[in-house]
């Protein structure tokens, strides 16, 4: 004798029936969406990594140009006081007569020193 089972006909089995009907959708896209949001990230930090990187550089050009900055203003200073000394007629008999005996007069000695850049009151 084999038993049959009969089906109650309620709410509960009605709820287990539609359940069994209507599954839990798969979340198929799943992958794929966490594949592009991988892909975004990476592609903004390659980015951040790339601007990281050029303005590394820019530092360092900037350093580089400040560097050359400073000793270009030496230069011109150096210059200036070049340009100064030479509108002084007093320095200029002194640095021609320092140059040979052909510019000294005739009764005048004159003896070389290592730097011919004396001042006008004959003290460096």
């Amino acid at each position: 004798m084999a038993k049959q089972v009969i089906q109650l006909n309620n709410k509960y089995t009605q709820k287990q029936k539609k359940r069994n009907l209507n599954p839990v959708p798969k979340r198929k896209h799943l992958g794929l969406i966490l594949i592009v949001a991988i892909l975004l990230f990476s592609l903004a930090s390659m980015s951040l990594i790339k601007s990281y990187e050029t303005l590394h550089s820019q530092v360092a050009l900037e350093q580089s140009a400040k560097k050359q900055y400073e000793s270009l203003s030496k230069e011109v200073t150096i210059k200036k006081e070049e340009i100064s000394k030479l509108q002084d007629p007093n320095y200029l008999q002194k640095f021609a007569r320092s140059d040979g005996q052909e510019y000294s007069q005739s009764d005048e000695k004159v003896f070389t020193t290592d730097s011919p850049l004396i001042g006008s009151n004959g003290s460096k």
